[in-house]
């Protein structure tokens, strides 16, 4: 037997993708269009409040207070009998600061630079506990059937490419040894920022910014993104749309076959 697979990757398995963006743009109401979503806060982190009652995803009332129930939490829906379909984690960056103080707590020390004994250990004990988060994320998807939707606040980062000149991007608010579990595997890395228009004459110009959103999902040196679902455009969206579920719905629609060709009977083509 070959040992060559001859079967093709679905494109309609469940998505594993990190929204990104900074404060009030609509990160958490977006994951909340998901289907049956159940959301997992860190401290810090609140509900939306614009989210209608109907749509209100399930999950803990309190925020996660230890890494300790953040595993009982995902092993639970990974383990137990439910009928959630979407993860959402919210945030990223809380659930670093809570693997920090647990790495520092474990080593006695007030930094991760000093915790493990120093030379980097702190921070890829870090690095390890989110490569758990991402693992859990696969089997969800493998076993459950569920998505997952991890949430990131944005950062500033200058870049210094080896063929160019620098330049910043947005980013994750990430170590650089964290980043990776959230954009290297995932199937989309979404930066989303608001509309703005420009008004004004040339040289005193302001931008005024509107109700939409933008979704960027592909690849740019402006921002964290990027997909494997062929998006190449800018995906606007209102509040309480989603942008990928429409973005898939309208791919299936231009790709869906046309109907077959009625043959003519030339007998009575001139027929009215």
């Amino acid at each position: 037997m070959s040992v060559l697979a001859t079967g093709r990757v679905s494109t309609k398995r469940p998505l594993i993708a990190t929204l990104v963006g900074g404060p009030n743009t609509g990160k958490s109401s977006l994951a909340c269009t998901f289907k049956k979503p159940y959301l997992l806060r860190t401290e810090g982190e609140n509900v939306p409040s614009d989210i209608p009652d109907a749509r209100l995803p399930a999950g803990p009332e309190d925020a996660l207070e230890s890494v300790d129930q953040l595993w009982e939490q995902l092993n639970a829906l990974h383990k137990e009998d439910h009928e959630h379909a979407t993860l959402i984690l919210d945030s990223t960056s809380g659930l670093d600061e809570m693997f920090a103080n647990a790495v520092m707590k474990e080593s006695g020390k007030s930094t991760l630079a000093t915790s493990l004994g120093g030379y980097g250990a702190g921070y890829e004990a870090v690095a390890a506990m989110h490569g758990r988060v991402r693992k859990y994320a696969e089997l969800l998807r493998r076993d459950r059937g569920m998505s997952t939707v991890f949430i990131a606040h944005s950062d500033i980062i200058r870049l210094e490419p080896p063929d160019s000149e620098g330049y910043t991007s947005h980013s994750l608010r990430l170590h650089k040894k964290s980043i990776r579990h959230y954009v290297d595997s995932v199937d989309l890395v979404g930066f989303i920022k608001q509309e703005t228009i420009l008004r004004g004459e040339e040289g005193a110009k302001k931008a005024i910014t509107t109700n939409g959103r933008v979704l960027v999902a592909y690849l740019t040196p402006a921002n964290v993104s990027k997909n494997r679902m062929g998006i190449t455009d800018d995906l606007p969206f209102e509040f309480g749309e989603n942008p990928i579920y429409r973005w898939i719905k309208e791919n299936a629609k231009k790709a869906a076959p046309k109907p077959a060709a009625t043959e003519v009977n030339e007998e009575k083509e001139d027929v009215a």
